[in-house]
């Protein structure tokens, strides 16, 4: 697989920290068992979603290709859940067009005309008329369990859908540009966002081509942020250490003596720092082991856990010595989501609706941007009229 340099998965980044980018293209690209996982997600979402939506892959050829992915070492049965939540999604939105639209699966864009050597690879888009206008849906699946990816402003979708729209404008009148994130692992539903052509190629000319030519000339300023998360170097910026320790030297006092909006800023400023420091920590163990010293700091081995070298010998001498088979073995009842893979969706909520409940869960802390409705424990003046 290819890499732009700026490349859409980085844009968001790059747009905030232009020098970063040829820093992490310079740097080795990690392929982890998680990539890896997704890698082997794509294939089969894109074999689901061509054999519902486009020619050439028959039962026999989908049967062969099924099992070869099912042969992989990454293959786990919660796959084939997941990646039917993305062809589900897709069939969704194919029939909010007032026709069937044009779909098209992994689809090279290129938007070198605002990016030099701009390009990515959309998972899927769909053009067609909807309510009116030309609508151009992109469509990106996700099966990442430990970030939860907003559509709204994205700019990875929206550089896809920036060249989405550059390869299709010269067929298609395009008026509306959607942009849909699948990432079933976290989310239950897809997250939809849209705007305008015009407001699209406004972005492009406005915020992301002077960017990039910064960026692709090492210019610019670093800058910290959220950005950071996946940068090569964020254990060891020094624009981003600045940045946290300026918020350490914020006067943490206890709560009751910091206003409201003095604990918001603190909280805000406060997570930050304590990701800059878990990215820290990482740099500093990668070194020591590299040999290399960090001033006051070594790293040595940590908590050993007993494991067995061969459970089933050590079972069979466990009966031997006199242990009931019964004591060596956990009886549990499966968890509703294990029961629903098994019966599947449709049949599990056809025959257990009577006996699932859904209740409020635990009132946790999240960011205003969060989607979630917000709760309170205070009393409305409706509720109080009630009591009256």
């Amino acid at each position: 697989m290819s890499h732009a340099v700026l490349s859409p998965s980085s844009a968001k980044r790059w747009i905030n920290c232009p020098p970063s980018a040829r820093i992490n293209a310079e740097a080795p690209q990690k392929d982890t068992v998680y990539t890896r996982e997704g890698t082997l997600a794509h294939a089969v979402c894109e074999l689901k979603a061509r054999k519902h939506f486009l020619t050439g892959v028959g039962p026999k050829k989908f049967k062969s290709l099924m099992d070869r992915y099912r042969a992989d070492d990454l293959w786990a049965d919660e796959m084939d859940k997941y990646t039917d939540d993305y062809l589900d999604a897709l069939k969704d939105i194919a029939a909010e067009f007032d026709t069937p639209p044009h779909v098209a699966l992994e689809v090279k864009v290129d938007f070198s005309e605002y990016v030099p050597d701009g390009f990515g690879t959309a998972d899927c888009l769909m053009i067609g008329p909807e309510g009116g206008t030309t609508t151009l849906h992109v469509i990106d699946f996700k099966y990442g369990k430990g970030v939860e990816v907003e559509a709204e402003e994205n700019p990875q979708m929206m550089l896809y859908a920036l060249g989405a729209y550059l390869d299709y404008a010269p067929i298609y009148d395009i008026d509306t540009v959607k942009m849909t994130i699948v990432q079933p692992r976290i989310k239950r539903e897809p997250d939809t966002w849209g705007l305008s052509e015009n407001t699209l190629l406004t972005w492009a000319n406005v915020v992301v081509e002077p960017a990039a030519k910064m960026a692709i000339q090492g210019q610019g300023e670093f800058k910290e942020g959220d950005w950071c998360r996946f940068c090569a170097i964020r254990g060891s910026c020094r624009a981003r250490a600045e940045a946290n320790l300026r918020a350490a030297e914020l006067d943490f006092k206890l709560p009751p003596e910091l206003s409201d909006s003095e604990v918001g800023e603190a909280l805000t400023l406060g997570r930050r720092l304590k990701q800059w420091l878990t990215d820290l920590e990482e740099y500093a163990l990668a070194a020591c082991l590299d040999g290399r010293e960090i001033d006051g700091w070594k790293a040595v081995a940590g908590r050993s856990v007993r494991a067995w070298t061969d459970q089933d010998a050590a079972f069979a001498a466990a009966r031997a010595a006199g242990i009931p088979e019964e004591m060596l073995y956990e009886r549990k009842p499966v968890t509703l989501a294990a029961l629903e893979k098994v019966m599947g969706k449709k049949p599990f909520a056809e025959t257990m609706k009577p006996f699932v409940t859904m209740p409020p869960g635990k009132p946790t802390l999240v960011v205003e941007g969060d989607k979630r409705e917000a709760i309170t424990n205070r009393a409305s003046a409706e509720d109080d009229f009630k009591e009256i």
